[in-house]
C-alpha cells in the first residue's frame, strides 16, 4: 500500500513538474518571438525605398546600360564564370545591383538567374550540337557553360528547352549522322552519273 501511495505522489509530482515546465516554455516562446518581430519591424523602418530619376532619365540611362550589359554577356562572355552574381556583374558595368536588377526587370521581363540561365543554356546549346563536344560528359558541358553543378545544369536546360540536355545531344547526334548519310549518298550518286 505504501509504495502505491508514493508512486501516486511520485507520478503527480512529475505530472505537475512537467506543467510548469511547458508552462514557462510557451512563456519563454513567446517572449522571443515578441523579441524577434519588434527587430523585424525595427529593420523594416531602416530600409528605405528605391527611388529612381525621372522617367526620361531612367530611359537613356537603361538603354546605357543595357548595351553595356549586352557587351558583357555577348562579347566578353561573363556568364561563363561559375561564380557570378548580380554584386559582380553590377561592379562590372560601373552601376549597382539595384539599379541592374531594376533594368533586367523591367526591360528584359526576367530576373537575374534566368538572364544568366538563358545565356548559359544558349551556350550550350552550342556545345551540345558540335560533334567535337559529343563525347564530353555532360558535366564538362555544364562547367564549360557556367554551371558549377550537374544537377542545376540539367534542370535549367530541361526548364528552358522541355527536354534533357542528353536528349538534346542524342538528337544533335542523329541528325548529324542523317547529314553525313544524305552526303555520302549525294556524292556517290553524283560519281554514279
Amino acid at each position: 500500500m505504501k509504495i502505491l501511495c508514493f508512486t501516486l505522489i511520485f507520478l503527480t509530482l512529475s505530472n505537475i513538474a512537467t506543467l510548469v515546465l511547458l508552462f514557462h516554455s510557451r512563456r519563454s516562446y513567446r517572449k522571443l518571438m515578441q523579441k524577434s518581430l519588434r527587430k523585424d519591424e525595427e529593420c523594416n523602418n531602416l530600409i528605405e525605398p528605391v527611388v529612381f530619376e525621372p522617367a526620361e532619365a531612367v530611359d537613356e540611362h537603361s538603354e546605357k546600360l543595357l548595351q553595356k550589359l549586352q557587351i558583357c554577356m555577348e562579347q566578353h562572355k561573363l556568364y561563363l564564370r561559375p561564380e557570378l552574381n548580380i554584386q559582380d556583374l553590377s561592379r562590372e558595368l560601373g552601376t549597382n545591383k539595384t539599379t541592374l536588377s531594376h533594368v533586367i526587370n523591367t526591360y528584359l521581363h526576367q530576373n537575374f538567374s534566368s538572364l544568366l540561365n538563358s545565356y548559359r543554356i544558349k551556350e550550350s546549346l552550342k556545345l551540345l550540337g558540335d560533334p567535337q563536344y559529343f563525347h564530353e560528359k555532360m558535366e564538362v558541358i555544364g562547367e564549360m557553360c557556367g554551371y558549377n553543378n550537374r544537377q542545376v545544369f540539367h534542370q535549367a536546360f530541361k526548364k528552358e528547352m522541355g527536354i534533357t540536355p542528353n536528349h538534346f545531344r542524342n538528337i544533335q547526334k542523329a541528325t548529324a549522322r542523317e547529314v553525313n548519310r544524305n552526303i555520302q549518298d549525294g556524292s556517290v550518286n553524283s560519281l554514279q552519273s
